[in-house]
């Protein structure tokens, strides 16, 4: 896996990119009453897609579906995206997050 290079002024439009400056994304269902959400997991739809594939919501609606609303009978293609920075513990890259915690360790070891 090849991430792409990136140019400024930045833009955040593909998922290879979006991955590159450490992002997340999540899908959610919009119908009213269902709040069925997901993180997703950018490095196997990038497999799957392709890295070089638009990061834009309306590209990327026709490979996502709730399966709540599916199995109830709705509109099971009411989904939105959410993009955010990657700040969640159990996101980081593991050698990223040990060499934080060591350096912790340290800093409270003064």
């Amino acid at each position: 896996m090849k991430l792409p290079e990136i140019t400024y002024p930045l833009k955040i439009d593909t998922i290879g990119k979006l991955l590159a400056l450490g992002g997340e994304m999540s899908v959610h269902c919009r119908t009213t009453g269902c709040d069925h959400g997901s993180r997703l997991n950018l490095v196997a739809l990038g497999r799957r897609i392709g890295f070089d594939h638009s990061s834009k919501a309306q590209d990327l609606a026709p490979y996502f579906y709730c399966p709540k609303c599916r199995a109830a009978g709705r509109d099971d293609k009411r989904i939105g995206f959410i993009l955010r920075p990657l700040t969640s513990d159990h996101c980081e890259w593991p050698r990223e997050r040990e060499l934080w915690r060591q350096e912790i360790k340290r800093s409270r070891a003064k």
